[in-house]
């Protein structure tokens, strides 16, 4: 849901420029969406169904700028398979987070559809705290390209 979610925030402009993907730390190399998060994110105009999982890989971690973890165990172990990265680890929950970023956001799996909803409302709120760093690191590569 988060990758549907952070496209569906981003202006449109920047589609060239940011490329947004997810990766799991425990699905499935191709597992679909859960019907919970398909039918969570067709409630909100956002399409699930052609969505296949991605394992996590040190190669995603070290091509990344940016990679936003839901939970502190998914940062920890990403940190783990690309050390070399582990500055640009974050919770999707510390952007803009007052006294830490707390436990991040948990997986709904195996919850009910309410769970999915707020799991979904969160994640969204605070990919919205990510919005102006992306901006930010988008205006700086910018720079050193002109």
């Amino acid at each position: 849901m988060a990758e549907v979610l952070l496209r569906s925030i981003l202006p449109a402009e920047w589609a060239g420029e940011v490329d947004v993907r997810s990766a799991g730390t425990g699905a499935g190399e191709s597992a679909p969406a859960t019907e919970l998060a398909v039918s969570t994110a067709a409630a909100h105009g956002l399409k699930l169904e052609a969505h296949r999982a991605r394992v996590l890989t040190p190669r995603l971690l070290r091509e990344a700028d940016l990679i936003l973890a839901m939970e502190p165990r998914h940062a920890e172990w990403a940190r783990g398979l690309a050390p070399d990265a582990r500055e640009r680890i974050r919770l999707v929950t510390e952007q803009g987070a007052e006294g830490g970023a707390g436990e991040g956001i948990h997986d709904p799996l195996g919850g009910t559809a309410e769970d999915y909803a707020d799991t979904f409302h969160r994640i969204r709120s605070h990919l919205l705290r990510w919005v102006p760093w992306i901006e930010e690191e988008r205006k700086r590569r910018e720079g050193v390209r002109e």
